[in-house]
C-alpha cells in the first residue's frame, strides 16, 4: 500500500503524512529521498537538492547540447541533468515502495508509481491566509516574506509536477482525494484519510 501527497506550501501536507506514517506503521519519505538516492547512486547529495522538485528550464546548455544544471561547480554534476537525476530518483521512489507500505511526500511520486494497483494520491490545499500563517511561523519570518516564499516554491513545484508527469498539479483530476486543510482541519483529515486508507487496503 502507498500513498503520495501532493501538497502546496503551508498546507499541512507534510504534517500529515508523518502523522499517517507513525500511526499507520508506514514509512515515510519526503527530503529523505534525496540522501537515499545519493546514496544508493553515489552521487553528491547536493545535486539532488539543488534538482529538487525543479525543471531545467533556463538552465544552460553545454557540449552537443546536454544541459549542465549545476555548471561551475565541478565535481561529479558535469553533464548531469535534471532529467538524469529524475530518473535515478524515480528508480529509487519504485525500489522503496517495492519495500514496504509507505507515504511519499511530493516528487511526482503518484506519476513515478502511477502502475502500481496499491496506490492512493492525495493533494492538500489551503487559504492562502492560513498558509502565510504556518510559513512565517515555521521559518520565523514576516507574513511578506512568507507569501513570496509560498509564491516562488508553489511555482516551482507547479512547473515541476507539470513538465514530467503531463497532468497538472493541484488539480482535482490528477488525484484520487483532494483536501482543504482551511474547511477541514488536519486531525479531520488525517482521521479521514486513515478510515479511507483502512477500507480501501
Amino acid at each position: 500500500m502507498i500513498v503520495t501527497i501532493g501538497r502546496q506550501l503551508g498546507s499541512g501536507g507534510s504534517v500529515i503524512g508523518k502523522c499517517l506514517a507513525e500511526t499507520m506503521d508506514l514509512a515515510y519519505y519526503d527530503k529523505e529521498i534525496l540522501e537515499i538516492t545519493a546514496r544508493e547512486s553515489g552521487l553528491s547529495q547536493k545535486l539532488f537538492e539543488k534538482a529538487d522538485e525543479r525543471t531545467q528550464k533556463g538552465i544552460p546548455t553545454g557540449f552537443l547540447g546536454m544541459r549542465f544544471p549545476f555548471a561551475g561547480e565541478g565535481g561529479p554534476s558535469l553533464g548531469l541533468s535534471n532529467e538524469m537525476l529524475f530518473r535515478i530518483q524515480s528508480d529509487v521512489i519504485r525500489s522503496l515502495a517495492d519495500r514496504r507500505p509507505s507515504i511519499f511526500i511530493g516528487r511526482c511520486a503518484d506519476y513515478i508509481l502511477r502502475e502500481r494497483t496499491d496506490l492512493m494520491s492525495v493533494f492538500i490545499s489551503a487559504d492562502a491566509d492560513d498558509r502565510i500563517r504556518r510559513i512565517a511561523e515555521k521559518n520565523n519570518i514576516s507574513p511578506d516574506k512568507a507569501r513570496d516564499m509560498m509564491e516562488s516554491i508553489d511555482k516551482k513545484r507547479a512547473a515541476f509536477y507539470n513538465y514530467y508527469t503531463n497532468k497538472t498539479w493541484g488539480m482535482a483530476s490528477s488525484y484520487d482525494f483532494c483536501f482543504n486543510s482551511s474547511r477541514l482541519d488536519i486531525d479531520k483529515i488525517i482521521s479521514v484519510l486513515k478510515d479511507i486508507i483502512s477500507k480501501r487496503f
